[in-house]
């Protein structure tokens, strides 16, 4: 299945903990994007060491599996239930 494939080659790419930075530079989500969704709760799962924002791997890929859509109806359905 290709989502697997994705989510296998992902999981190899990503460090056990990873920083805004590191999160920005495998994934392609900019790290402004990344401290919005922290503010509205709505991102992914985070650990907070002192003033470092940390993404655990296993929390990021459930993040993606769980946004994982095959059409925008999907998509808007899911978040108005």
């Amino acid at each position: 299945m290709e989502d697997d494939t994705t989510f296998a080659a992902l999981a190899e790419v990503l460090k056990p903990m990873n920083t805004t930075k590191d999160i920005a530079d495998r994934c392609g989500i900019k790290e402004g994007t990344l401290a919005y969704w922290r503010g509205a709760g709505i991102g992914p799962k985070f650990v907070k060491v002192g003033r470092t924002v940390m993404y655990p791997k296993e929390p990021m890929i459930a993040y993606f599996k769980e946004h994982l859509y095959q059409s925008t109806c999907e998509y808007e359905g899911k978040e108005s239930a």
